[in-house]
């Protein structure tokens, strides 16, 4: 998918955070800047009231004066801007923070000797072996097209005992050396006999050869050839995340894969009641008071899966729920897979162009899939499906409106996520069967935060390609869209993604049509109460509204009235999780 921009954290601490002390007041009125509250019933009040980790007053200065009392303490904003801390409804904060635990492997090397250099650099870094393989993690994918190089370097005699693996900054797709290769049991012998998954996903050269360049199915083969990630390790890849999530004001997030550990395989995975992944440490962290953030958490389910895999995760959902931070909601669905080239799985209602009668996989038994996402809708579990064509997200409304059907209810609100190409047709079922918009709208310009639409040309129909992250036709159809980053895919800056979605400008210009654009109230929303809704915590979160939690986030400027540029560049002062600063910039 799009290019990760994970060396802004280098400057940010990974280390564990300690509990906060407590205020020297349980009372605190915050006043005298501009507040927006995404509450249409007192859009921008005067002043709020905290109590401990509560809003309990909204309104005139007077009336919460009046409420909390004299003794409360005062926060004077001195003009700035307030307004409920940032939710972002599709995020892999845990494996972005193990990220930052990883050597990354840097853009722009252009030979060998550059390659060797940064490896020599690197050579007593101790992020860089795991568990016996150099791996390299976030690698842009411009280095898919000259595999040669890797090759060059990474299969000489030096390397021929030593797994090495580069993980692709899409999380799609990774390259793996000869040593790796053996190590992950594939070669021409076991490939014959290998499963459609890892058959698919293992490239060829054009005489036969296997590359080492893998995707999907196969980087799932190879991923389960490495140890799985320990739980304290996954403890401080989620504090890392939650970190920089902090310092962009986000204190709440959707954790798709939340039963998956880090470099553990996940497209052709099929998890269980067994599978933990993060949540173990999720739960920890939420105890001991050092999660701060509220988290939703999804658990991956196979899309082949029978319905009786609900049930597993109605019992993961009662085994993690005595910490109220991290709750398990749903269940995620890979729908289909991406739609750049070189991986081409995802779905789409016309051929590729450089694939005559190919448009991703038709082997969906519809049936079947349709049971199964009426039980989890019959369980009040969230369906949250990863839909990049126009056949998978037409395939995801098609399972929830069956779901509806059987169930007789319109309750649960569920979800797609990244909707790169989105038919006409589809746009007002989402507001007819209730199913939110989860959108990385970053990636809604022309060549945006690596997000290379001009790649697609020659390879996608040019019907497909009008229309590309259609905000603009989602949102006149009524659809409740909501703010997502997919981090570490790309840069979880809200501010970034707003932008976007209104100018829809990237590295290389404007992305057409104009009529996609999206207002930046509607962003704004998307990234408060709409977001708090889609991840199942509107009652709790996403406005500043009496009752919810007390987190809220305080800019540098007035994000509704600046410039978007202006906005683009604004600055966060400090993040408030539950009553308390989690994250305080520099003093300005």
């Amino acid at each position: 998918m799009k290019r990760s921009m994970l060396y802004l954290v280098c400057t940010l601490s990974i280390s564990a955070l300690p509990a906060y002390a407590a205020q020297d007041s349980d009372k605190t009125i915050i006043y005298g800047g501009e507040i927006y509250s995404a509450d249409p019933h007192n859009p921008h009040p005067e002043a709020i009231g905290i109590a401990g980790k509560e809003i309990v007053a909204v309104g005139r200065y007077a009336d919460v004066l009046n409420q909390l009392g004299k003794n409360a303490r005062r926060m004077d904003l001195q003009g700035k801007y307030l307004m409920p801390g940032l939710i972002d409804s599709h995020a892999h904060v845990a494996d972005a923070g193990f990220q930052t635990l990883t050597v990354e492997f840097p853009d722009g090397m252009k030979d060998a000797a550059a390659i060797r250099a940064f490896v020599e650099k690197n050579a007593n870094n101790p992020r860089r072996d795991i568990h016996g393989v150099q791996f390299y993690s976030n690698v842009p994918l411009r280095y898919w097209d000259n595999i040669g190089l890797l090759d060059s370097v990474f299969n000489s005699a030096e390397y021929k005992n030593t797994p090495v693996a580069l993980g692709g900054a899409d999380a799609h797709t990774g390259w793996v050396n000869q040593a790796m290769l053996r190590k992950a049991g594939i070669s021409d012998l076991t490939l014959e006999k290998a499963d459609r998954g890892i058959k698919a996903g293992t490239v060829l050269t054009p005489d036969g050869k296997i590359s080492g360049f893998v995707t999907e199915g196969a980087w799932d083969h190879v991923l389960s050839a490495i140890p799985p990630v320990d739980d304290e390790k996954i403890a401080h890849s989620i504090i890392a995340g939650a970190d920089v999530m902090n310092s962009f004001g986000l204190t709440a997030w959707m954790e798709p894969l939340s039963n998956i550990r880090p470099l553990s395989p996940s497209f052709n995975a099929s998890p269980d009641r067994r599978n933990l992944g993060l949540l173990p440490a999720y739960v920890a962290l939420a105890k001991a008071g050092k999660l701060t953030a509220h988290v939703s958490g999804l658990a991956l389910v196979n899309i082949n899966s029978s319905p009786a895999i609900i049930d597993d995760v109605t019992a993961l959902r009662e085994q993690f729920s005595q910490a109220a931070d991290i709750k398990l909601v749903g269940i995620k669905i890979f729908q289909d897979g991406v739609i750049e080239y070189p991986s081409q799985s995802a779905k789409l209602s016309q051929p590729y162009l450089n694939r005559p009668g190919y448009s991703g996989s038709e082997s969906l038994d519809k049936v079947k899939f349709c049971q199964l996402i009426t039980k989890a809708d019959a369980e009040n579990l969230i369906a949250h499906f990863h839909a990049i064509g126009d056949r998978a997200v037409q395939e995801s409304l098609d399972a929830v409106a069956c779901a509806r059907k059987a169930n007789g209810n319109m309750n649960t609100l569920h979800s797609i996520t990244h909707l790169e190409v989105v038919s006409p047709q589809s746009l007002p079922r989402f507001q007819q069967l209730n199913v939110a918009a989860s959108m990385q709208l970053l990636w809604a310009g022309k060549d945006s935060d690596g997000a290379t639409t001009t790649l697609l040309e020659g390879k996608v129909a040019p019907s497909l390609l009008q229309h590309l992250y259609p905000a603009g036709d989602l949102y006149r159809h009524h659809a409740l869209i909501a703010g997502a980053s997919d981090w570490p895919v790309s840069n979880p800056n809200p501010l970034l993604a707003i932008y976007t979605a209104v100018t829809r400008t990237g590295e290389s210009g404007v992305l057409p049509p104009d009529s996609e654009k999206i207002s930046r109230a509607a962003m704004l929303q998307a990234y408060t109460i709409n977001a708090a809704k889609v991840i199942g915590r509107e009652r709790e979160i996403g406005s500043v509204s009496v009752g919810k939690s007390a987190d809220l986030v305080l800019f540098d400027r007035n994000l509704e009235k600046v410039s978007i540029e202006d906005l683009r560049d604004a600055k966060v002062v400090w993040t408030m999780f539950e009553g308390r600063q989690v994250y305080r910039a520099d003093p300005l």
